[in-house]
């Protein structure tokens, strides 16, 4: 007892000094800081400090060899090989952080894609346990990201009588509709996935395409790590809905508007946003989910829709994205709306292994809002954003079975990568799950910009800083 309280205050005099809260001319025994708190991140040992507790999350040293899962070509091998081998790194390294935790009854959970631990309302004897553990390499405060559309209206677009049943600018624009009449294929056999705010699954422009038919509960359909719907599939924010529309809208004449890139291909969501902010425990959560929707990697999408961010230069849900590519998912994220600012793409989008999409208008220059690189983490291979969708104005499905036509950010710009993939991978099977050969075809066949923008370009002449490598033209890709 005597050497734990030894412990214990040895520990409390090194967060006084990182803090200048003490002072060790009046203390009478000096002790040696404890190194093991190199490891924390210094918020967490400020919030202890003012508050008593914290809550945290452990990262986990050991990450899974996922690397066999590229050469394998069945589809649900290869989910179940990803799934199976972080399942089992997971539950061996998180076994002495969780022994600990429940000794103390300190609340928890546990994610396998990343191999964390998020802790709630730890105080700092239970941090310092944790954070001696050589199997624990970092110890972060946890991460609150936001929907990325930060001047969007949500108020209901009145629509003119003239373009009832017109094609959204977005379609025409990335020559999605050229797609389908040249292939006729609209993203058939696909299965795609946002994490966002919800979607209203029985809306009249994505009832057709939701995975699970009548049945919004089914978890391998929906999931919501916050329970802010109660059970069902819902959206209490719209913004979910809209990004949906944009993926896999119906094509139905008789609708107000065809907005969808691949109506043809089925939707599964989940609610990792509980309003307009998205905790860092939902994301987890749904990064989880995401490799086996109700416990089976078959039920896995094919490519999600992330349009939500945060400050850029940040690698805590790397190796997330880097789970869900070597499970064969396109993981399709929006590029910030911090522009125009220079170096203002966030993250996770501005992560060399997830393809950022920026927002033009319908004249096609930059909206002037649309986050900019280059990225923290360089142009190689790829700049940064990658490329340019439509983003601003874009008409789409929202709650109450409504539509709208107001809202504009990257967010909307993202999800028209998402379905352009869907089309290409519908089209071309041998894309499926190859990341290198999508991201370049797409980039490749970019339609060059009219402008240079303000941010300049890489040296290697690769597109530039604000638009990538141009506007997505889904029918050349193809």
């Amino acid at each position: 007892m005597k050497k734990k309280l030894l412990k214990l205050f040895s520990v409390l005099i090194a967060v006084l000094i990182v803090f200048g809260l003490g002072n060790l001319s009046s203390i009478a025994v000096a002790q040696a800081p404890d190194p093991n708190l190199d490891k924390v991140e210094a918020r967490v040992l400020e919030t202890i400090s003012k508050d008593g507790t914290s809550d945290f999350v452990v990262e986990m040293a050991e990450k899974a060899d996922l690397s066999q899962a590229y050469s394998i070509s069945d589809w649900n091998e290869r989910g179940w090989f990803v799934y199976d081998t972080l399942k089992e790194v997971a539950a061996r390294t998180q076994k002495p952080v969780i022994e600990i935790l429940e000794k103390q009854g300190v609340k928890y959970q546990s994610f396998f894609a990343g191999n964390e631990v998020a802790v709630t309302a730890s105080d700092l004897g239970v941090l310092s346990e944790i954070a001696a553990l050589d199997s624990v390499s970092h110890i972060r405060y946890p991460r609150t990201a936001t929907i990325d559309p930060s001047f969007l209206s949500i108020q209901e677009t009145t629509v003119p009588q003239e373009t009832i049943n017109a094609l959204d600018w977005g379609i025409t624009d990335t020559k999605a509709d050229q797609f389908w009449a040249t292939f006729g294929i609209q993203g058939d056999g696909l299965v795609v996935a946002n994490i966002d705010t919800g979607v209203q699954w029985d809306h009249p422009a994505l009832d057709q395409a939701f995975k699970c038919g009548t049945n919004p509960s089914d978890p391998a359909c929906w999931a919501d790590p916050s329970n802010i719907c109660g059970g069902s599939a819902c959206d209490n924010n719209g913004h979910g809905t809209h990004t949906m529309g944009t993926i896999v809208g119906d094509d139905d004449p008789s609708l107000t508007y065809q907005v969808g890139m691949a109506p043809n291909a089925k939707w599964i969501a989940c609610k990792g946003c509980e309003s307009s902010s998205c905790s860092d425990t939902a994301l987890n959560g749904c990064a989880d989910w995401l490799l086996a929707p109700g416990g089976s990697p078959a039920n896995r999408p094919h490519i999600v829709n992330n349009s939500w961010g945060g400050g850029g230069g940040d690698t805590w849900y790397l190796t997330k994205v880097n789970a869900w590519r070597a499970a064969g998912i396109f993981p399709a994220f929006s590029a910030g709306n911090s522009g125009p600012t220079c170096g203002s793409i966030g993250s996770p989008g501005d992560y060399q292994e997830s393809f950022a999409t920026a927002n033009h208008m319908s004249s096609r220059l930059i909206n002037s809002q649309s986050s900019r690189g280059p990225s923290t983490y360089g142009d190689t291979p790829y700049t940064k954003p990658n490329i340019s969708a439509p983003g601003t104005s874009i008409c789409s499905s929202t709650p109450g079975s409504t539509w709208n036509c107001s809202y504009s950010g990257t967010s909307m710009a993202a999800p028209h990568v998402a379905g352009a993939v869907a089309l290409l991978w519908s089209c071309n099977s041998s894309l499926i799950g190859n990341m290198v050969s999508t991201f370049e075809l797409l980039q490749d066949t970019a339609d060059p910009s009219i402008e240079a923008g303000n941010c300049g370009a890489p040296t290697d002449g690769e597109g530039n800083f604000t638009y990538g490598y141009g506007y997505l033209n889904v029918y050349e890709a193809g």
